[in-house]
C-alpha cells in the first residue's frame, strides 16, 4: 500500500489475530430438531435470515464444540465461493458450521468488527482472493491469512470502525427477533398450529388419498402432499375470510419478469442486478451491473422497490424476501417474482404470510418441472391467504416493516464503516513529526501554516496508540463513537 500506514499481518506471529481454523472434515449425521444442533453451510453465513434445514447429531458428531460458532467470530468462506465474510452475531452464535468456512477470532468484538470491515473493503477482499489455490474448486486455508496485511490504525479509529460493524450485527439480530415474533403472532392471532405439529410424519407422509373432485387439474403427487392438505384443512376451519394472493385487495400486482431478455453489463457504475440468491444476502459479492442507457426501458419491470416482496420462482422456489430501502432502485433477475401489496393491506402482513410455514407449503406445492422446478404468475396468484381484521394485520405487519427498517440501518452502518476505512487507507500519506527532535529547537515565529498538514485530532489519535491499555480503559466509553462529533466541535 502507498498510504503510509503501518501494516501488520492479519493472523499469526505478530498479527492482529492468534486463532483461526476451519474445523475438520467429518461425517454428517442429520437428526430431528430435538436431537441436534442447527447446521449452517458456508453460504448461510451471509444470509440475512438463515433458514435452518439440517441438524447435526449431538450424539454422533465428534468434537462438536469445534464446529460451533462463537459470537464475534469473523467467518470467511474458504471453498468454492471464496471471500464471503461476516461478523458472527447472536443469530449465528451456537450453531454448527461446515469446514468450508474459516473461523478467525480476535481479542475483542471491536477489533473483530474492524477486521471484518477491512476484509470486506476493496483492500482486504482482494488480498483474500489472491491467495486461492485449485483449478476447479478454489480454496484458501487459515495459513493464507498470514499473508494478508492490514493497516495498524490507532485504537480510537479501530474502535470507531469496529463498533459500527458490531452495531450493524445487533440491528440485524433485532430485525430477526421481530420477524420471529411476527411469525409467532401470525399463528397465535389466527389460531393456526405449526404445520410440523400436525402434518403426518414418517411413512404416513408418503401417501395420501383424495377424491377426483379434489384434483384441481393437477395429477402430480407433490401437489397433493399431506402437509399441503393439512394446511388447507386448517384454513378451512378459520372463522375469517380466506381469499387468494391475486385478489386486488391483497396485491396491486403479481409481477412475473417476462420481457427482460438481452442484457448489457458494465464493469463499473451501472445498475446493480441481483440474482435470486443475492437478494437474500447481507453483502453479495460479484454483483453484475447493467448499463443504464441500454436498459432504461426495462427498469419499470425489473427495478426493486422498498417493501416490495420477492419470491423465488425457479430452481429453489418459495424463498421470500421483503426489499429493504437500500435495495430500492437496484434490479433483480427474472427468477424472483415480485408482489406489490395493495393500499388496503399491510405489506408486512403479506410477507409474514408468504414466509410462514403455511405460505411456503402452499407455494411449493404448485411447482412443476422434472429437473428445474418452476412456479408461474397464475400459481402464485392462486395461493390462499386469510384476511383477519385490519388491526390484526397491522399488528403483525408493522413488526415486519420495523425489521426491514433495521436491516436498512444495519447496511448503512456497515457501508459507513467500510467507507471510513477505505478513505483512511487511500488518503495522502502525511509525514509524521520526528519525536526525537527537542522541542526547544522549534521557533513558533518561523512556523508557517500548512493546509496539508496532519489535523491535530488525527495526530492525537496516532499518539494515543502509545497509551497503555490500563490508561486507555479510563477514557469515556462513548469517545470512539462520537470522535468525529468532538472533532467538528473543535473545528467550529
Amino acid at each position: 500500500t502507498n498510504s503510509g500506514l503501518p501494516l501488520i499481518p492479519l493472523y499469526g506471529e505478530g498479527g492482529l489475530c492468534q486463532e483461526a481454523h476451519n474445523a475438520f472434515r467429518f461425517k454428517r449425521v442429520y437428526v430431528d430438531l430435538e436431537y441436534g444442533i442447527p447446521f449452517l453451510s458456508s453460504s448461510d453465513i451471509i444470509s440475512l435470515r438463515p433458514r435452518i434445514e439440517n441438524y447435526l447429531s449431538r450424539k454422533y458428531t465428534q468434537n462438536l464444540s469445534k464446529l460451533l460458532i462463537q459470537k464475534s467470530d469473523i467467518l470467511i468462506s474458504c471453498s468454492g465461493t471464496v471471500g464471503n465474510i461476516t461478523l458472527a452475531c447472536e443469530t449465528l452464535a451456537g450453531k454448527a458450521l461446515s469446514q468450508h468456512a474459516i473461523r478467525l477470532r480476535a481479542s475483542d468484538p471491536d477489533l473483530a468488527g474492524f477486521i471484518t470491515a477491512f476484509l470486506r473493503s476493496r483492500y482486504g477482499r482482494t488480498q483474500l482472493t489472491q491467495s486461492t489455490y485449485g483449478s476447479v474448486i478454489v480454496h484458501i486455508e487459515p495459513k493464507h491469512l498470514e499473508r494478508v496485511l492490514i493497516p495498524n490504525l490507532p485504537p480510537i479509529r479501530r474502535i470507531e470502525i469496529g463498533r459500527l460493524m458490531c452495531k450493524a450485527g445487533e440491528l440485524r439480530d433485532e430485525a430477526n427477533h421481530l420477524l420471529d415474533e411476527a411469525d409467532r403472532l401470525l399463528h397465535e392471532r389466527l389460531n393456526l398450529p405449526y404445520l410440523k405439529d400436525i402434518a403426518p410424519r414418517g411413512s404416513a407422509s408418503f401417501t395420501t388419498t383424495i377424491k377426483a373432485s379434489q384434483l384441481m387439474g393437477r395429477l402430480e403427487g407433490s401437489f397433493h402432499n399431506p402437509e399441503a392438505i393439512a394446511a388447507e384443512k386448517q384454513l378451512a376451519k378459520l372463522p375469517i375470510e380466506i381469499t387468494t394472493v391475486g385478489d386486488q385487495r391483497v396485491t396491486k400486482e403479481v409481477r412475473a419478469i417476462t420481457k427482460f431478455r438481452e442484457r448489457t453489463y458494465v464493469e463499473k457504475g451501472g445498475i446493480p442486478m441481483l440474482s435470486s440468491k443475492q437478494i437474500f444476502q447481507i453483502d453479495p459479492i460479484d454483483v453484475k451491473r447493467l448499463a443504464k442507457g441500454a436498459h432504461t426501458k426495462d427498469l419499470p419491470e425489473i427495478q426493486l422497490e422498498e417493501n416490495m416482496i420477492a419470491v423465488t420462482r425457479s430452481g429453489t422456489i418459495g424463498k421470500v424476501q421483503i426489499i429493504p430501502k437500500y435495495m430500492a432502485a437496484w434490479t433483480a433477475s427474472e427468477h424472483a417474482t415480485r408482489f406489490l401489496a395493495s393500499d388496503d393491506i399491510n405489506a408486512g402482513y403479506l410477507y409474514a404470510w408468504l414466509a410462514s410455514d403455511y405460505g411456503y407449503c402452499l407455494i411449493t406445492r404448485c411447482s412443476y418441472g422434472s429437473v428445474i422446478l418452476e412456479v408461474d404468475k397464475e400459481m402464485f396468484s392462486s395461493v390462499h391467504i386469510p384476511l383477519p381484521e385490519p388491526a390484526i394485520r397491522n399488528e403483525i405487519g408493522d413488526l415486519v416493516l420495523k425489521a426491514n427498517q433495521l436491516r436498512d440501518q444495519a447496511w448503512r452502518n456497515e457501508q459507513e464503516a467500510i467507507s471510513k476505512l477505505e478513505k483512511l487507507i487511500s488518503s495522502k500519506s502525511n509525514t509524521p513529526m520526528d519525536n526525537q527532535t527537542p522541542i526547544e529547537d522549534f521557533s513558533l515565529a518561523n512556523i508557517k501554516f500548512d493546509y496539508n498538514a496532519e489535523p491535530i485530532w488525527e495526530l492525537a489519535a496516532r499518539l494515543s496508540a502509545k497509551i497503555p491499555n490500563e490508561e486507555w480503559a479510563k477514557l469515556p466509553k462513548d469517545l470512539a463513537q462520537n470522535f468525529d462529533h468532538y472533532q467538528q466541535q473543535q473545528d467550529s
